[in-house]
């Protein structure tokens, strides 16, 4: 869905009217498009900084953090490390092909290509650990009794090396050898089904937890019967906090499969949808920087490790 050289050849500045007019660079500012290349170079550049420096701070968090369980812990990793790829290569990237944009009004084919396997790499790997976790905790939450013989750690192992081998091969092929019709359509289905997907499982989550609240409101538990309620509540809560992180990556990358659809119709001629593009862009990788606010607004152990963190480097620095 990310731009490809075929498809993100978008002019900072048309004028038109007659073809003896001259372009001055007080034109170009005043263009929208142009604006909005040149707000979106700055803040993606800034937002490297962020998104690395949290991600890193969230990986140690997540490995230093003993009481989620070790399954969880690797699907939550392994979101937290496509993440940090963005920060690191997908945002560059990004920055340079919107530099060349404002400086050429156009791309290098290399930058292009680059940018885009790189984006959909670290896209699809989201895409598919967001479903993964989502899986993971309907699991917990339909057979809790079996779910220690159902998700083991060989499995997520197994899980996390299959989405990024499916991710490393895929981005090369659709950007090389599919045509952009293609690859837009490829993943337009693809993004479709994991949509569905992922909310059919939260809303069958959502279903049973409200079943259990009802059973637990009607019926009063023994003493016995209170351990796996408690046991219940810890799973459910659990639920809850992951599908925050669900809901998060929709809100971000849903309005850019929305606006890619509408400029795919109407072509490169609306300078809205091509301004809307751009911001849509910024904010699918604005979600790598706030999905670790997630995990500190959400999960107590992890805020408590950060703040650990935060303790330990503000003494150090005192100090220094």
């Amino acid at each position: 869905m990310f731009h490809c050289s075929k498809e993100k050849k978008m002019a900072v500045a048309i004028y038109n009217d007659e073809p003896q007019n001259v372009t001055f660079e007080s034109d170009k500012v005043e263009d929208p498009l142009y604006s909005a290349l040149l707000a979106n170079a700055i803040f993606n550049g800034c937002l490297c900084y962020t998104t690395i420096m949290l991600n890193i701070v969230t990986i140690y968090a997540l490995r230093n953090t003993s009481t989620l369980s070790s399954t969880l812990k690797t699907l939550l990793l392994n979101l937290a490390v496509a993440d940090l790829g963005i920060g690191f290569l997908g945002q560059p990237l990004e920055v340079v092909y919107l530099t060349e944009l404002l400086r050429w009004n156009r791309s290098s084919p290399s930058t292009d290509r680059a940018s885009a396997v790189v984006l959909s790499v670290f896209y699809l790997s989201s895409l598919c650990s967001i479903m993964a976790i989502s899986a993971d905790r309907f699991i917990a939450i339909q057979m809790p009794l079996r779910y220690e013989d159902l998700v083991t750690r060989r499995r997520v192992a197994a899980v996390v090396i299959t989405i990024w081998l499916f991710s490393a091969l895929i981005s090369p092929c659709s950007v090389f050898l599919l045509t952009t019709n293609t690859t837009f359509a490829f993943l337009v289905i693809m993004e479709s089904i994991f949509f569905l997907a992922t909310t059919l499982l939260h809303y069958q989550i959502y279903l049973t937890i409200r079943r259990h609240k009802e059973q637990i409101q009607s019926q009063m538990q023994q003493l016995a019967e209170n351990n796996d309620l408690a046991n219940s509540t810890r799973i459910t809560k659990s639920a809850n906090r992951t599908f925050c992180i669900y809901l998060l990556f929709w809100v971000c990358y849903l309005p850019h499969l929305f606006v890619s659809i509408a400029r795919r119709i109407h072509g490169n001629e609306s300078v809205t949808i091509n301004v809307l593009y751009v911001f849509s862009e910024t904010l699918v990788l604005l979600n790598s920087s706030l999905n670790p606010v997630i995990y500190c607004w959400k999960m107590r152990q992890i805020r408590q490790t950060i703040l650990n963190i935060l303790r330990k480097m503000s003494r150090c620095y005192t100090r220094g």
